[in-house]
């Protein structure tokens, strides 16, 4: 997924690109009714059709743009997978089907905060599995894609969560031995 920043800087770029197409359109059909028209050239014509078409072209892809990237706007701020809690209340941020108990024995609160949504609910399908299941599961099992799996499964990874060994053409994914230990 594109950078949040960048879609809003594009996005913002796009409206204007649109209000300023609609400001051209507007003004090049007033022109119809301010200018008489039989004593214009044929060379004026012909630039107004193309300075029209142009501004049209400009409105569509504009328009286009801003709606096609209209559900991405809030897409990032909450991602799918993720409860939302008062501050107030104590444990960890967990997706309703994992009771406390199993989350408590398998990673601390800190460890779980500093996860991002996707990467929580991948954390929390290994979980699921008993502690081990393969990677070519997760990516029948989860809506993401291959290669985001692999990418999330690097991260959890690095961070000391998980494990990977080669088993076969996949990996087997795994709780590290430091989670596993904990009682």
């Amino acid at each position: 997924m594109a950078d949040q920043a960048l879609i809003a800087r594009s996005r913002t770029l796009a409206k204007l690109a649109l209000g300023s197409a609609v400001l051209l359109v507007a003004l090049v059909l007033l022109l119809l009714f301010v200018v008489d028209h039989t004593t214009v050239s044929e060379t004026f014509l012909i630039l107004w059709g193309l300075f029209l078409l142009l501004s049209a072209i400009i409105l569509g892809v504009a328009l286009a743009y801003v709606f096609m990237t209209r559900g991405l706007k809030g897409a990032e701020k909450e991602p799918l997978g993720e409860t939302v809690r008062p501050a107030q209340e104590q444990g960890p941020v967990l997706p309703p089907e994992i009771p406390a108990d199993v989350a408590s024995s398998v990673a601390p609160e800190v460890a779980l905060r500093l996860l991002s949504g996707d990467e929580r609910r991948l954390y929390w399908r290994v979980v699921e599995a008993g502690g081990a299941i393969l990677q070519k599961d997760l990516v029948g099992t989860m809506p993401f894609s291959g290669s985001k799996i692999t990418r999330l499964l690097d991260r959890l990874e690095i961070k000391g969560l998980i494990e990977r060994e080669r088993h076969g053409m996949t990996n087997r994914v795994r709780l590290s031995e430091a989670w596993r230990a904990k009682p």
